[in-house]
Protein backbone atom coordinates (compact mmCIF):
# COMPACT_ATOMS: atom_id res chain seq x y z
CA UNK A 1 0.00 0.00 0.00
CA UNK A 2 1.31 3.62 -1.07
CA UNK A 3 2.22 6.02 2.00
CA UNK A 4 -0.82 7.83 3.87
CA UNK A 5 0.23 10.67 2.82
CA UNK A 6 -0.36 10.14 -0.84
CA UNK A 7 -3.59 9.21 -1.13
CA UNK A 8 -5.00 10.73 2.60
CA UNK A 9 -5.05 14.67 3.34
CA UNK A 10 -5.12 16.03 6.72
CA UNK A 11 -7.10 18.90 7.10
CA UNK A 12 -6.97 21.51 10.61
CA UNK A 13 -10.11 23.42 11.67
CA UNK A 14 -9.75 25.88 14.73
CA UNK A 15 -12.18 26.54 17.40
CA UNK A 16 -15.74 27.21 15.08
CA UNK A 17 -17.37 29.01 18.07
CA UNK A 18 -20.28 29.03 19.68
CA UNK A 19 -22.08 28.52 15.89
CA UNK A 20 -21.72 25.00 15.92
CA UNK A 21 -23.47 24.70 19.59
CA UNK A 22 -27.10 25.53 17.99
CA UNK A 23 -26.47 22.97 15.33
CA UNK A 24 -29.43 20.03 15.39
CA UNK A 25 -27.40 16.85 14.52
CA UNK A 26 -30.29 15.59 13.19
CA UNK A 27 -30.14 17.61 10.25
CA UNK A 28 -27.11 16.13 9.47
CA UNK A 29 -27.05 13.53 6.51
CA UNK A 30 -23.53 11.77 6.95
CA UNK A 31 -23.64 10.36 3.34
CA UNK A 32 -24.42 14.06 2.16
CA UNK A 33 -22.15 16.86 3.57
CA UNK A 34 -22.13 20.08 1.68
CA UNK A 35 -21.54 23.70 2.23
CA UNK A 36 -24.89 24.43 1.26
CA UNK A 37 -26.50 22.26 3.84
CA UNK A 38 -26.04 24.08 7.11
CA UNK A 39 -24.45 27.79 5.94
CA UNK A 40 -22.45 29.53 8.03
CA UNK A 41 -21.47 26.28 10.17
CA UNK A 42 -17.90 25.63 8.69
CA UNK A 43 -18.07 22.87 6.08
CA UNK A 44 -15.13 21.21 8.04
CA UNK A 45 -16.79 20.61 11.09
CA UNK A 46 -19.85 18.99 9.26
CA UNK A 47 -17.63 16.77 7.37
CA UNK A 48 -16.21 15.74 11.08
CA UNK A 49 -19.47 15.52 12.42
CA UNK A 50 -20.59 13.14 9.50
CA UNK A 51 -17.40 10.98 10.25
CA UNK A 52 -18.61 10.85 14.30
CA UNK A 53 -22.33 9.79 13.59
CA UNK A 54 -21.39 7.09 10.84
CA UNK A 55 -18.87 5.60 13.57
CA UNK A 56 -20.66 6.77 17.19
CA UNK A 57 -24.15 6.55 16.45
CA UNK A 58 -24.72 4.56 13.88
CA UNK A 59 -21.68 1.63 14.35
CA UNK A 60 -21.72 2.07 17.93
CA UNK A 61 -25.08 3.45 19.18
CA UNK A 62 -24.38 6.29 21.27
CA UNK A 63 -26.75 9.13 21.42
CA UNK A 64 -27.35 11.47 19.02
CA UNK A 65 -28.61 13.90 21.03
CA UNK A 66 -25.05 14.35 22.63
CA UNK A 67 -22.75 13.94 20.03
CA UNK A 68 -22.21 18.02 20.05
CA UNK A 69 -21.01 19.47 23.01
CA UNK A 70 -19.70 22.74 24.58
CA UNK A 71 -15.86 21.49 23.93
CA UNK A 72 -16.93 21.52 19.79
CA UNK A 73 -16.30 25.37 19.77
CA UNK A 74 -13.49 25.62 21.42
CA UNK A 75 -11.22 22.53 20.14
CA UNK A 76 -9.03 22.26 17.80
CA UNK A 77 -10.51 19.23 15.14
CA UNK A 78 -8.22 17.22 12.36
CA UNK A 79 -10.08 15.60 9.63
CA UNK A 80 -9.06 13.16 7.33
CA UNK A 81 -9.44 12.82 3.60
CA UNK A 82 -9.78 10.30 0.72
CA UNK A 83 -10.60 12.49 -2.16
CA UNK A 84 -13.26 14.61 -1.14
CA UNK A 85 -14.48 12.07 1.37
CA UNK A 86 -13.80 12.01 5.32
CA UNK A 87 -12.93 8.97 6.84
CA UNK A 88 -11.38 9.87 10.03
CA UNK A 89 -11.58 12.97 12.44
CA UNK A 90 -10.13 13.93 16.24
CA UNK A 91 -10.10 17.22 18.59
CA UNK A 92 -7.27 18.56 21.13
CA UNK A 93 -9.63 20.40 23.69
CA UNK A 94 -7.54 22.89 25.41
CA UNK A 95 -6.44 23.33 28.40
CA UNK A 96 -8.74 26.12 29.69
CA UNK A 97 -12.15 24.09 28.85
CA UNK A 98 -10.83 21.57 31.46
CA UNK A 99 -8.91 22.87 34.58
CA UNK A 100 -11.61 23.08 36.40
CA UNK A 101 -13.32 19.36 36.16
CA UNK A 102 -11.32 18.24 39.47
CA UNK A 103 -13.60 16.43 41.13
CA UNK A 104 -14.34 13.06 42.83
CA UNK A 105 -16.35 10.47 40.26
CA UNK A 106 -19.68 10.10 42.04
CA UNK A 107 -22.04 9.82 39.50
CA UNK A 108 -23.81 6.50 38.31
CA UNK A 109 -25.65 5.16 35.82
CA UNK A 110 -28.89 3.32 37.17
CA UNK A 111 -27.36 0.18 37.04
CA UNK A 112 -24.80 1.37 40.05
CA UNK A 113 -21.71 2.04 37.18
CA UNK A 114 -19.61 5.21 36.76
CA UNK A 115 -20.31 7.94 34.44
CA UNK A 116 -16.92 9.67 34.57
CA UNK A 117 -13.70 9.57 35.60
CA UNK A 118 -12.24 10.46 38.72
CA UNK A 119 -10.20 13.64 38.47
CA UNK A 120 -8.02 13.82 41.95
CA UNK A 121 -4.87 13.99 42.17
CA UNK A 122 -2.96 10.02 41.22
CA UNK A 123 0.11 7.97 41.01
CA UNK A 124 0.23 9.95 37.00
CA UNK A 125 -1.24 12.96 37.61
CA UNK A 126 -0.81 15.70 40.57
CA UNK A 127 -4.05 16.57 40.73
CA UNK A 128 -2.75 20.70 38.91
CA UNK A 129 -0.54 19.77 36.16
CA UNK A 130 -2.70 21.29 33.02
CA UNK A 131 -3.28 18.90 30.45
CA UNK A 132 -5.03 19.30 26.83
CA UNK A 133 -7.40 16.28 25.97
CA UNK A 134 -7.53 14.00 22.79
CA UNK A 135 -11.39 13.31 21.61
CA UNK A 136 -14.00 12.43 19.27
CA UNK A 137 -11.39 10.03 17.41
CA UNK A 138 -13.20 8.40 15.07
CA UNK A 139 -12.58 5.82 11.86
CA UNK A 140 -14.95 4.99 9.57
CA UNK A 141 -15.22 0.85 9.35
CA UNK A 142 -13.50 0.32 6.11
CA UNK A 143 -10.50 2.56 6.75
CA UNK A 144 -9.50 1.21 10.10
CA UNK A 145 -5.80 -0.54 10.13
CA UNK A 146 -4.66 2.02 7.89
CA UNK A 147 -2.60 3.70 10.26
CA UNK A 148 -4.83 7.29 9.81
CA UNK A 149 -5.43 7.79 13.41
CA UNK A 150 -1.99 7.40 13.99
CA UNK A 151 -1.57 9.96 11.63
CA UNK A 152 -4.20 12.53 12.94
CA UNK A 153 -2.20 11.76 16.32
CA UNK A 154 0.94 12.56 15.55
CA UNK A 155 0.11 15.77 12.94
CA UNK A 156 -1.95 17.24 15.78
CA UNK A 157 0.47 16.54 18.68
CA UNK A 158 3.23 17.70 16.29
CA UNK A 159 1.00 20.76 15.58
CA UNK A 160 0.28 21.28 19.78
CA UNK A 161 3.91 21.35 20.81
CA UNK A 162 4.50 24.69 18.89
CA UNK A 163 1.48 26.31 19.74
CA UNK A 164 1.34 25.52 23.92
CA UNK A 165 0.62 29.07 23.96
CA UNK A 166 -2.76 28.72 22.27
CA UNK A 167 -3.34 25.46 24.06
CA UNK A 168 -3.13 27.25 27.09
CA UNK A 169 -5.33 30.28 26.69
CA UNK A 170 -9.18 29.87 26.56
CA UNK A 171 -12.45 31.85 25.32
CA UNK A 172 -11.26 35.58 26.39
CA UNK A 173 -8.23 34.76 27.86
CA UNK A 174 -4.25 36.03 27.22
CA UNK A 175 -1.94 33.16 27.24
CA UNK A 176 0.07 34.89 30.12
CA UNK A 177 -3.52 34.45 31.96
CA UNK A 178 -4.05 30.86 31.95
CA UNK A 179 -2.10 27.84 33.32
CA UNK A 180 0.67 27.10 31.26
CA UNK A 181 0.36 23.74 28.91
CA UNK A 182 3.48 21.50 29.90
CA UNK A 183 3.05 18.72 27.54
CA UNK A 184 0.69 16.81 29.38
CA UNK A 185 -1.99 14.62 27.52
CA UNK A 186 -5.19 12.70 28.17
CA UNK A 187 -7.43 10.40 26.35
CA UNK A 188 -10.77 9.27 27.27
CA UNK A 189 -10.38 5.53 25.42
CA UNK A 190 -12.85 3.21 24.91
CA UNK A 191 -11.32 0.20 26.88
CA UNK A 192 -11.70 -1.73 24.36
CA UNK A 193 -8.63 -0.52 22.05
CA UNK A 194 -6.97 0.22 25.09
CA UNK A 195 -4.06 -1.52 23.67
CA UNK A 196 -3.93 0.65 20.58
CA UNK A 197 -3.87 3.59 22.64
CA UNK A 198 -0.60 1.98 24.24
CA UNK A 199 0.63 1.54 20.64
CA UNK A 200 0.60 5.40 20.42
CA UNK A 201 2.48 6.16 23.24
CA UNK A 202 -0.24 6.75 26.33
CA UNK A 203 -0.17 4.63 29.86
CA UNK A 204 -3.48 3.36 31.52
CA UNK A 205 -3.80 5.55 34.68
CA UNK A 206 -5.50 3.20 36.96
CA UNK A 207 -6.43 5.73 39.58
CA UNK A 208 -8.93 7.57 36.76
CA UNK A 209 -10.93 4.67 37.27
CA UNK A 210 -13.39 2.52 34.77
CA UNK A 211 -16.59 4.83 33.69
CA UNK A 212 -19.02 4.21 31.01
CA UNK A 213 -19.94 7.05 28.30
CA UNK A 214 -23.01 6.23 26.29
CA UNK A 215 -23.09 2.42 27.28
CA UNK A 216 -19.17 1.77 26.63
CA UNK A 217 -16.00 1.30 29.08
CA UNK A 218 -13.67 4.11 28.81
CA UNK A 219 -10.39 4.32 30.77
CA UNK A 220 -7.77 7.65 30.90
CA UNK A 221 -4.26 7.13 29.87
CA UNK A 222 -1.90 9.90 29.40
CA UNK A 223 1.17 10.54 27.68
CA UNK A 224 3.66 13.56 27.54
CA UNK A 225 5.62 15.13 24.44
CA UNK A 226 8.09 17.67 24.20
CA UNK A 227 6.49 21.28 23.96
CA UNK A 228 8.77 23.73 21.64
CA UNK A 229 9.69 27.08 23.60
Amino acid sequence: MPPITSWISISQLPPPGPTVLSLPPILIDPHNISAESLPGVPILFLRALGVRILVFVNEQQCSLANEIDADDARSWHWIASDGENPVATMRLVPVSTITEEVHDAKEKNSDGLLTEPYHGATKMWDGREPYIKIGRMATLAEYRGKGIAQTLIDESLDWAKAHAAELSSGEGKQPGDAPQWRGLVLSHAQKSVQRWWGKMGFEFDEGLGVWWEEGIEHVGMWRRVEVLR
